[in-house]
């Protein structure tokens, strides 16, 4: 997804991207999921777990050795590739992952910040660190990269909601996290009615398909089982690829 998009906002705007951008974008993203993944299962579990994590629970020796191949892969990519202005600007990026999951993991302090936001922001800056670099006026994806950031967090906020309800019978912890959840399904065609203020440029034309389809996967949860959804919104924000060659 982060791929896909990152493409999606090279070719809208005439980014010259190189393949190794993509290519260090998808070991970075495949390699931060799997930490994360791996630091939830070191611990015995104390509550219904979903089908990601009994995964990892039960393969937590593959998961390490592939992590530690796709570092390893990512930072001689990252060395010894990338041009310098996105390599300094993914350090930064990388810095604050590193923070995110010291947080999260290390110290336990997730009940202290919004965790989807956290991690909607900062898979949103990963996927725009190379056209951000490389863009003569960077402020031109600041209105983009935020509507992204919109949209990675509707996707992470209903999965969190869902598997509360679903897996533990109950809300989620966090406050603003249950509060997002409830009014999903009136900011989320927000973000759409507001993007067609910018429908003349395709890229927010697929902003608007993806918070169409989040808008109606979030009025039809009920009728949807949870593994059907997790799909679902995964597949609302694969929009690009119908507006791509357009």
């Amino acid at each position: 997804m982060a791929v896909l998009w990152q493409a999606f906002a090279a070719h809208c705007y005439a980014l010259p991207l190189r393949p190794v951008a993509y290519l260090v974008l998808f070991l970075t993203v495949w390699a931060i999921y799997l930490a994360d993944r791996l630091l939830d299962v070191r611990k015995p579990t104390r509550a219904p777990e979903s089908p990601r994590h009994r995964f990892y629970r039960r393969n937590r020796t593959p998961g390490l050795v592939l992590l530690v191949l796709l570092l390893v892969l990512d930072s001689a990519l990252c060395l010894f590739e990338l041009r310098p202005a996105v390599q300094h600007a993914g350090w930064l990026t990388l810095a604050g992952v590193l923070a995110y999951l010291g947080f999260v993991h290390l110290f336990q302090l997730q009940a202290l910040f919004p965790k989807q936001l956290v991690a909607a922001v900062l898979f949103a800056v990963g996927t725009f660190v190379a056209p951000w670099a490389l863009s003569p006026d960077p402020d031109t994806l600041l209105i983009p990269w935020l509507f992204f950031v919109l949209l990675c967090l509707g996707n992470l906020v209903a999965i969190e909601g869902w598997e509360w309800r679903v897996l533990r019978a109950g809300p989620p912890p966090q406050a603003i996290t249950r509060a997002l959840q409830e009014w999903l399904r009136i900011w989320m065609p927000a973000v759409g009615v507001v993007s067609l203020a910018f429908a003349g440029q395709q890229y927010f034309q697929a902003v608007a398909a993806s918070a169409a389809g989040l808008t109606a996967i979030s009025a039809y949860e009920d009728r949807i089982s949870l593994d059907l959804r997790r799909v679902l919104v995964d597949a609302a924000l694969l929009t690009p690829l119908a507006f791509y060659w357009l």
